[in-house]
This record gives C-alpha cells, sequence and structure tokens, in this order.
C-alpha cells in the first residue's frame, strides 16, 4: 500500500477488474520474483512460479514475456518452475499448446494443488509434468489417518511410475514431515522448515533439521517392523502347530480351532497352487461379522504369492484393508503338502491401528 503497510495476497489478488488486469498483475508479480531470485547467492535453486491458469484460456499469453523475462535478469530457463493448475483450464488442447513452448523455452512444468478439486491421473498421464505438487491437504490429513497416509504413498508412487518428480506442500509439523518422508516424497515445503523471507540463506540448521528428519523416519521404520514382529511372535507356534496337524490330518476345522485360541485370530482359510479358496472361511468362535460374498472372487492376494515362493516359511503380511470385511488385518501364510496337492494355509489377525 502507498503508506508502506502490508496486504494479504487475496486481497492483491481480488484487486483486478477484468482479465487484462490480472494478466497485468500476474505478470508484474513474475517480474519482481524473478529479479528478486536472480539476486540470491544461490547458482543451484529452482524458483517456482505459479501462473494464473485462467489467463492461459481467455487471454492466450506467447511466451515472449517469459523469455525476454529471462534474458534480462541472466536466468537460465532450467532453473524456472513454471506451476499450473490444470483443473482450471477448460481448454484442455490449448493448455498443452501452451506447456508444449514453455518446454521448448527450456522451463519445468509442475501441477500444482493435485489432489484438491477435480484433479484428476489422466491429465497426469496427458501432459507429463516434470513435477506434481501435492495439495496441502492429504499432508494434513495424512498426518492424522494411517489410512490416508497409505493413500498418499499410493499417489506419489503412480506419480513417480508416470515419470514426475513429487512435492508435498503444506508441511507444518515433524510428523508430517515424516510422513511426507516415509511416503517417498521427493521435495517437502512448508511453514516446519521456513517462512517467506527476502532472502534464501543455506543455513546449516536446515542441513541439521533433515538430518534429525531422515534419522526419525528410519526409527519410526525400524519400530513399525518391531511392533509387527511382537504382535506376531505369541501366535507364530501356534500358526506352526496347526500347519503340522493339517498336514498330518487333513482336517481343516480342527487346524483352525487350534489357533481360535488366540483371541486375535479372525478367520482361517485354505488356498490352492492357482489362489483359489477351496473351502468356505472357519471363522473364530468370538467373531461375529462374517464375509461379504460379493468379494469372495477377489480373495487371493499378495501373501499367497509370497508363501509359494517361499515354501515351508511363515509369511507375514504387512497390515492391510481386508476386502472380506472391511477391516485392518494381517495375514500369517505358509506352504503346505497334502497327498502331492499344494496348498496355502491362511490366518486372518485383526489389527487395531493407532
Amino acid at each position: 500500500m502507498p503508506d508502506g503497510t502490508a496486504e494479504p495476497p487475496a486481497t492483491l489478488l481480488a484487486m483486478p477488474s477484468d482479465s487484462r488486469e490480472s494478466l497485468e498483475l500476474d505478470r508484474t508479480c513474475r517480474t519482481l520474483h524473478v529479479h528478486n531470485f536472480a539476486r540470491q547467492a544461490t547458482d543451484q535453486a529452482w524458483l517456482f512460479l505459479n501462473l494464473n491458469s485462467q489467463h492461459l484460456v481467455s487471454v492466450q499469453p506467447d511466451i515472449g514475456f517469459t523469455h525476454n523475462l529471462l534474458q534480462t535478469t541472466g536466468i537460465a530457463a532450467h532453473r524456472l518452475v513454471i506451476e499450473i493448475i490444470e483443473s482450471e483450464v477448460s481448454d484442455h488442447e490449448q493448455l498443452k499448446r501452451f506447456i508444449s513452448h514453455l518446454r521448448q523455452l527450456g522451463c519445468l512444468i509442475a501441477i500444482d494443488d493435485f489432489g484438491a478439486g477435480h484433479s484428476n491421473f489422466n491429465r497426469i498421464w496427458d501432459l507429463q509434468p516434470d513435477i506434481v505438487k501435492i495439495d496441502r491437504r492429504l499432508i494434513q490429513d495424512a498426518g492424522h489417518l494411517r489410512r490416508v497416509e497409505r493413500i498418499l504413498t499410493g499417489i506419489i508412487s503412480l506419480l513417480h511410475e508416470a515419470g514426475s518428480l513429487v512435492v508435498v506442500e503444506g508441511v507444518e509439523t515433524e510428523h508430517e514431515a515424516l510422513v511426507a518422508i516415509a511416503a517417498n516424497a521427493d521435495m517437502v515445503k512448508g511453514f516446519y522448515f521456513a517462512k517467506p523471507q527476502a532472502r534464501i540463506d543455506a543455513e546449516q540448521s536446515l542441513v541439521t533439521t533433515f538430518d534429525s528428519l531422515l534419522r526419525g523416519q528410519q526409527w519410526q521404520s525400524v519400530k513399525r517392523n518391531a511392533d509387527l514382529q511382537h504382535y506376531v511372535c505369541e501366535i507364530e507356534g501356534l500358526f506352526q502347530q496347526a500347519v503340522v496337524h493339517f498336514s498330518a490330518n487333513q482336517q481343516f476345522d480342527l487346524s483352525s480351532a487350534l489357533l481360535f485360541s488366540d483371541p486375535r485370530t479372525v478367520r482361517c482359510y485354505l488356498l490352492n497352487e492357482a489362489g483359489y479358496q477351496v473351502p468356505r472361511n472357519d471363522y473364530a468362535p468370538h467373531y461375529q461379522q462374517q464375509l461379504n460374498a460379493r468379494f469372495v472372487p477377489l480373495l487371493c492376494k499378495h501373501y499367497h504369492y509370497r508363501a509359494l515362493k517361499q515354501p515351508g516359511g511363515i509369511q507375514i503380511s504387512r497390515p492391510y484393508l481386508s476386502v472380506a470385511d472391511s477391516r485392518m488385518c494381517i495375514t500369517l501364510s505358509q506352504t503346505v503338502k497334502v497327498g502331492g496337492t499344494l496348498y496355502v494355509f491362511c490366518c486372518d489377525l485383526d489389527w487395531q491401528e493407532q
């Protein structure tokens, strides 16, 4: 403001009255940021610039402005990352042409706020961005819910398969930072690391922060594995007895009953070598919720293949959502040969997530 007081970004961005004024403000902001970036004591960092995506269609600007700005400041094009919120653009072909021009200039392309609004993977496959920035709501939810944490990990894995680097935005706590690192994010951003400031400072404290986070993530991973092993160690002996009993007597219901003495046991079932269930599930007497018959064709799982690959050893799955009854469980599995036929003996344990 003329008197030197600061205005919130939202107030400034609301000032233009038409698309032309919005474009002028957009270009003024970009000019300011690029010139400020050129004065920083670093030649390695990227500058992320957010374009008002609606201008790409309503005004259809060319890349001459960006080209001239880079030449004036001496910033190499490959250090400029152009952020676009693809869900705001209805003219997809115009968006693709604009991205193609920016790539020819040498800039990197980032899709911003992925996971919010109408974002979808089809656009990612089509636009092939260099970087995808995950909307901050996902890390906030993942910081409180393990289910969302698994979803975040899956999303990042898919984006990596598509050939994009991934930034997790909105990290404000140490726990959220650890979740983002565990989910294999390539970059993290948020007030936990730094707030907006006039200069880029390569402080040793930031290096120390990341070293501490990496050690913390490794410790969490070790702890989770230890918790899992501790959870199943007492029942592994019962499971081995049940497998031996079935191999000797071929009475699956009696073999399963050995495991039902442990209150965590939900059900036992037998798969053939092809992965199909042989008899019906045997449920623990204390278990009330029954199998949802709609999901029977999906019962063949990863633990079946692991057991076949390593015959004779007990396989312990990671906690996962069972399609049988939509609850978290852990599966113990082991191959057993009866009368020349190979089976996989399986036992599901109830897993109560913290």
